[in-house]
């Protein structure tokens, strides 16, 4: 093949747009097109295009993982996972989210405090918190390390916060035996992610048996 263009990409500054044979190969960073020491009119032997290729899979994969960052905050093993569902190659995935993870982008300790923070205002309890972020792919020190921080930092009392979304979830269940409430705010509190011998005193007295 032959390099037919090298040209500063518009869109991504510092990068030059590659064309070989007269068709766009890629868009890199103009340090590893001088690396590869590509050549307007020079040939791309085998070896060198196998490397050009790889690096232009690493560069998708890495543009890819920024704009999902933009969207919102994510744990590495979701970028990971993403890029991988989308079919990028595994090996330029994991350099890409290295790279990321160098520069401070991608960071599961700053993420799963933002994730801890967020869900605890919707009314998430710790285990609840714990359990997605596992899901996520954050390691569970880590993880319940957050959770603590970020719980004791914004003054947040799981307890008082269970009692407040029991006496509201148990208004709305309106006038259903006592028993059957109690079994449908456990159950409810469970998903929230509010456990433990506290929940169950919680619960019985917000749900008292009617006086005869």
């Amino acid at each position: 093949m032959r390099v037919t263009a090298l040209r500063p990409d518009t869109r991504a500054p510092g990068c030059l747009v590659i064309e070989l044979d007269g068709a766009r190969f890629a868009s890199l960073p103009e340090e590893q097109v001088q690396a590869l020491e590509l050549v307007v009119d020079g040939e791309v032997e085998h070896e060198r295009l196998q490397r050009l290729t790889y690096l232009a899979d690493v560069e998708s994969s890495y543009r890819v993982a920024v704009r999902m960052l933009a969207a919102r905050p994510r744990a590495v093993n979701e970028v990971l996972r993403r890029l991988r569902e989308r079919g990028h190659n595994p090996s330029a995935a994991a350099e890409a989210v290295g790279r990321l993870e160098t520069r401070g982008v991608l960071d599961d300790e700053e993420f799963a405090r933002h994730f801890a923070r967020v869900r605890s205002a919707r009314g998430h309890g710790p285990s609840r918190l714990l359990t997605d972020l596992l899901r996520r792919g954050v390691e569970r020190r880590l993880a319940e390390r957050a959770i603590e921080e970020v719980l004791d930092a914004e003054g947040v009392d799981p307890s008082a916060q269970a009692r407040a979304l029991a006496e509201k979830r148990a208004g709305q269940l309106g006038d259903l035996p006592a028993e059957v409430k109690r079994r449908r705010l456990l159950a409810y509190l469970d998903r929230r992610g509010f456990r433990g011998g506290d929940v169950l005193g919680i619960v019985s007295e917000v749900v008292r048996e009617p006086e005869e």
